[in-house]
Protein backbone atom coordinates (compact mmCIF):
# COMPACT_ATOMS: atom_id res chain seq x y z
CA UNK A 1 0.00 0.00 0.00
CA UNK A 2 1.02 3.35 -1.19
CA UNK A 3 1.92 6.30 0.96
CA UNK A 4 -0.74 8.22 -0.17
CA UNK A 5 -3.19 5.53 0.79
CA UNK A 6 -2.28 5.03 4.09
CA UNK A 7 -2.67 8.98 4.90
CA UNK A 8 -5.99 8.99 3.50
CA UNK A 9 -7.36 5.38 5.55
CA UNK A 10 -5.86 7.30 8.60
CA UNK A 11 -7.78 10.45 7.94
CA UNK A 12 -11.23 8.52 7.24
CA UNK A 13 -10.34 6.22 10.22
CA UNK A 14 -9.77 9.49 12.25
CA UNK A 15 -13.13 10.66 10.85
CA UNK A 16 -15.24 8.06 12.00
CA UNK A 17 -14.13 7.89 15.09
CA UNK A 18 -15.39 11.06 15.90
CA UNK A 19 -18.34 11.28 14.34
CA UNK A 20 -18.71 8.28 16.69
CA UNK A 21 -17.71 9.97 19.60
CA UNK A 22 -19.78 12.85 18.67
CA UNK A 23 -22.44 10.82 17.61
CA UNK A 24 -22.21 9.08 21.80
CA UNK A 25 -22.09 12.65 23.39
CA UNK A 26 -25.30 13.53 21.82
CA UNK A 27 -27.30 10.48 22.30
CA UNK A 28 -25.93 10.74 25.77
CA UNK A 29 -26.93 14.25 25.67
CA UNK A 30 -30.57 13.37 24.80
CA UNK A 31 -30.53 10.16 27.09
CA UNK A 32 -29.92 12.29 30.11
CA UNK A 33 -31.79 15.34 29.44
CA UNK A 34 -35.15 12.79 29.14
CA UNK A 35 -34.02 10.98 32.31
CA UNK A 36 -32.97 14.59 34.25
CA UNK A 37 -37.07 15.52 33.48
CA UNK A 38 -38.20 12.58 34.40
CA UNK A 39 -36.30 12.56 37.64
CA UNK A 40 -37.29 16.24 38.39
CA UNK A 41 -41.50 15.32 37.82
CA UNK A 42 -40.87 11.96 39.97
CA UNK A 43 -39.30 14.12 42.92
CA UNK A 44 -42.13 16.78 42.87
CA UNK A 45 -44.55 14.07 43.03
CA UNK A 46 -43.23 13.20 45.57
CA UNK A 47 -42.51 15.64 48.13
CA UNK A 48 -44.58 18.93 47.07
CA UNK A 49 -47.78 19.39 49.28
CA UNK A 50 -50.27 21.15 49.57
CA UNK A 51 -50.35 24.17 52.02
CA UNK A 52 -52.13 24.09 54.75
CA UNK A 53 -53.27 27.92 55.42
CA UNK A 54 -56.25 27.38 57.40
CA UNK A 55 -59.45 28.97 56.51
CA UNK A 56 -60.63 31.96 58.12
CA UNK A 57 -63.77 31.09 59.20
CA UNK A 58 -63.15 28.23 60.49
CA UNK A 59 -60.43 30.04 62.26
CA UNK A 60 -62.76 32.97 64.05
CA UNK A 61 -63.69 30.71 67.25
CA UNK A 62 -60.03 29.14 67.74
CA UNK A 63 -57.85 30.63 70.59
CA UNK A 64 -54.13 31.44 70.17
CA UNK A 65 -53.87 28.00 71.74
CA UNK A 66 -55.59 26.02 69.11
CA UNK A 67 -54.12 28.02 65.82
CA UNK A 68 -51.62 25.56 63.76
CA UNK A 69 -49.20 27.55 61.87
CA UNK A 70 -49.55 26.66 58.06
CA UNK A 71 -47.03 23.70 56.97
CA UNK A 72 -44.17 24.40 54.78
CA UNK A 73 -45.47 23.00 51.04
CA UNK A 74 -42.51 20.04 51.32
CA UNK A 75 -42.06 16.83 53.01
CA UNK A 76 -38.65 17.47 53.84
CA UNK A 77 -38.76 13.79 55.47
CA UNK A 78 -39.54 12.41 52.44
CA UNK A 79 -36.60 14.38 50.51
CA UNK A 80 -33.88 12.88 52.87
CA UNK A 81 -34.83 9.61 52.66
CA UNK A 82 -34.35 9.77 48.63
CA UNK A 83 -31.46 11.89 48.94
CA UNK A 84 -29.71 12.51 52.68
CA UNK A 85 -27.71 14.86 51.14
CA UNK A 86 -30.71 17.43 50.93
CA UNK A 87 -30.26 20.83 52.45
CA UNK A 88 -33.40 22.82 51.09
CA UNK A 89 -35.30 23.88 48.02
CA UNK A 90 -34.76 26.93 46.18
CA UNK A 91 -37.61 28.48 44.03
CA UNK A 92 -37.63 31.47 41.78
CA UNK A 93 -41.26 32.83 40.45
CA UNK A 94 -41.34 32.46 36.98
CA UNK A 95 -38.98 30.42 36.11
CA UNK A 96 -38.56 26.30 36.06
CA UNK A 97 -35.67 26.88 38.95
CA UNK A 98 -37.51 24.80 41.63
CA UNK A 99 -35.34 21.83 42.72
CA UNK A 100 -33.77 20.34 45.74
CA UNK A 101 -30.80 21.52 47.20
CA UNK A 102 -27.70 19.12 47.83
CA UNK A 103 -24.60 19.51 49.87
CA UNK A 104 -21.68 17.45 49.87
CA UNK A 105 -18.10 17.62 51.28
CA UNK A 106 -16.90 18.81 47.64
CA UNK A 107 -17.73 20.82 44.67
CA UNK A 108 -17.31 18.02 42.23
CA UNK A 109 -19.98 15.19 42.67
CA UNK A 110 -22.83 16.64 42.11
CA UNK A 111 -21.53 18.52 38.71
CA UNK A 112 -22.38 15.14 37.20
CA UNK A 113 -24.67 13.36 39.08
CA UNK A 114 -28.10 14.06 39.23
CA UNK A 115 -30.31 13.96 42.74
CA UNK A 116 -30.84 10.22 43.02
CA UNK A 117 -26.94 10.27 42.63
CA UNK A 118 -26.84 8.89 39.26
CA UNK A 119 -24.46 9.87 36.29
CA UNK A 120 -25.58 12.98 34.43
CA UNK A 121 -24.01 15.34 32.63
CA UNK A 122 -27.28 18.03 34.06
CA UNK A 123 -25.45 17.58 37.34
CA UNK A 124 -27.79 19.20 40.35
CA UNK A 125 -28.52 22.11 42.39
CA UNK A 126 -25.88 22.30 45.50
CA UNK A 127 -24.74 24.64 47.74
CA UNK A 128 -20.76 25.07 48.34
CA UNK A 129 -19.44 22.31 50.31
CA UNK A 130 -17.67 24.56 52.68
CA UNK A 131 -21.04 26.84 53.31
CA UNK A 132 -23.50 26.09 56.49
CA UNK A 133 -25.87 24.04 55.40
CA UNK A 134 -28.34 26.44 58.14
CA UNK A 135 -27.46 29.19 55.26
CA UNK A 136 -26.86 31.49 58.20
CA UNK A 137 -22.98 32.43 56.48
CA UNK A 138 -22.48 36.12 55.29
CA UNK A 139 -22.76 34.78 51.64
CA UNK A 140 -24.17 31.06 51.35
CA UNK A 141 -23.49 29.82 47.54
CA UNK A 142 -25.15 27.78 45.05
CA UNK A 143 -24.01 26.20 42.28
CA UNK A 144 -26.03 24.32 38.99
CA UNK A 145 -25.18 24.10 35.58
CA UNK A 146 -26.82 26.27 32.64
CA UNK A 147 -28.10 23.47 30.39
CA UNK A 148 -29.72 23.09 27.36
CA UNK A 149 -32.57 21.37 28.28
CA UNK A 150 -33.91 24.31 30.08
CA UNK A 151 -33.45 23.22 33.71
CA UNK A 152 -30.77 23.32 36.09
CA UNK A 153 -29.95 27.09 36.40
CA UNK A 154 -30.35 27.93 32.35
CA UNK A 155 -33.10 29.76 33.20
CA UNK A 156 -31.12 32.32 35.34
CA UNK A 157 -30.29 34.22 31.96
CA UNK A 158 -33.61 35.23 31.41
CA UNK A 159 -32.87 37.05 34.92
CA UNK A 160 -29.42 38.44 33.02
CA UNK A 161 -31.68 39.50 29.94
CA UNK A 162 -33.60 41.51 31.99
CA UNK A 163 -36.70 39.20 30.79
CA UNK A 164 -38.32 39.68 34.52
CA UNK A 165 -37.85 43.24 35.39
CA UNK A 166 -35.78 44.44 38.37
CA UNK A 167 -37.88 42.91 41.35
CA UNK A 168 -37.37 39.24 41.47
CA UNK A 169 -37.43 37.15 44.67
CA UNK A 170 -36.04 33.75 45.87
CA UNK A 171 -37.36 31.61 48.23
CA UNK A 172 -35.32 29.15 50.16
CA UNK A 173 -36.99 26.32 52.05
CA UNK A 174 -35.32 24.83 55.14
CA UNK A 175 -37.08 22.33 57.04
CA UNK A 176 -38.77 24.30 59.42
CA UNK A 177 -38.53 28.10 57.86
CA UNK A 178 -38.57 29.91 54.94
CA UNK A 179 -36.35 32.38 54.29
CA UNK A 180 -36.80 34.98 50.93
CA UNK A 181 -33.90 37.37 49.68
CA UNK A 182 -34.38 40.06 47.19
CA UNK A 183 -31.98 39.84 44.18
CA UNK A 184 -30.06 42.97 43.87
CA UNK A 185 -26.94 41.94 41.17
CA UNK A 186 -26.47 39.73 38.33
CA UNK A 187 -23.32 40.39 35.42
CA UNK A 188 -21.06 38.22 34.03
CA UNK A 189 -17.61 37.12 35.85
CA UNK A 190 -14.24 35.74 35.02
CA UNK A 191 -13.83 32.58 36.77
CA UNK A 192 -10.43 33.27 37.99
CA UNK A 193 -12.30 36.24 40.64
CA UNK A 194 -13.38 34.08 43.34
CA UNK A 195 -13.85 36.58 46.07
CA UNK A 196 -17.96 37.07 45.49
CA UNK A 197 -18.35 33.37 45.89
CA UNK A 198 -16.45 33.14 49.50
CA UNK A 199 -18.84 33.10 52.44
CA UNK A 200 -17.34 35.95 53.63
CA UNK A 201 -18.59 39.57 52.45
CA UNK A 202 -17.06 42.96 53.32
CA UNK A 203 -17.94 46.56 52.10
CA UNK A 204 -15.60 46.43 49.16
CA UNK A 205 -17.28 43.10 48.27
CA UNK A 206 -20.66 44.56 48.51
CA UNK A 207 -19.84 47.64 46.70
CA UNK A 208 -18.31 45.85 44.12
CA UNK A 209 -21.63 43.07 43.85
CA UNK A 210 -23.92 46.10 43.32
CA UNK A 211 -21.90 48.05 40.94
CA UNK A 212 -20.81 45.21 38.40
CA UNK A 213 -24.82 44.56 38.07
CA UNK A 214 -26.13 44.94 34.73
CA UNK A 215 -29.55 45.44 36.02
CA UNK A 216 -29.60 48.93 37.72
CA UNK A 217 -31.82 47.86 41.00
CA UNK A 218 -30.30 50.39 43.13
CA UNK A 219 -30.91 48.31 45.98
CA UNK A 220 -29.63 48.96 49.62
CA UNK A 221 -27.21 46.55 50.71
CA UNK A 222 -24.62 46.73 53.24
CA UNK A 223 -22.29 44.12 54.74
CA UNK A 224 -24.85 43.07 57.68
CA UNK A 225 -27.11 41.26 55.27
CA UNK A 226 -26.97 37.69 54.93
CA UNK A 227 -26.65 37.01 51.46
CA UNK A 228 -27.14 34.15 48.73
CA UNK A 229 -24.86 34.00 45.38
CA UNK A 230 -25.95 31.87 42.53
CA UNK A 231 -23.31 30.64 40.01
CA UNK A 232 -23.03 29.17 36.64
CA UNK A 233 -21.93 28.91 33.24
CA UNK A 234 -22.71 31.47 30.39
CA UNK A 235 -22.41 28.92 27.67
CA UNK A 236 -21.89 32.09 25.18
CA UNK A 237 -18.06 32.97 26.75
CA UNK A 238 -15.88 31.47 29.53
CA UNK A 239 -17.52 33.49 32.02
CA UNK A 240 -19.56 32.74 35.09
CA UNK A 241 -23.36 34.20 35.26
CA UNK A 242 -23.36 35.19 38.93
CA UNK A 243 -25.96 36.16 41.04
CA UNK A 244 -26.97 38.29 44.46
CA UNK A 245 -29.84 38.35 46.82
CA UNK A 246 -30.22 39.85 50.01
CA UNK A 247 -32.08 37.86 53.11
CA UNK A 248 -35.45 40.28 53.59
Amino acid sequence: MGKKKIVIYSILAIILILMAYFGYKFYQLIHDNKKINNEINKIKDEVVIEDTVPDKKEDDDKTDDTYVEPKLPLDFQKLRSLNSDTVGWIRIDHTNIDYPIVKTNNNTYYLNHSFYKESNVNGWIFENASNSSAFDDENTIIFGHNTNAKTMFSELKDIYNGNLGNDIMVNIYLENKILSYKVFSVYLENPNNTSNISKYTNSEIIKYMVNKSKLKIGANVSEEDKIITLSTCNNVTNDRLVLHAKLI
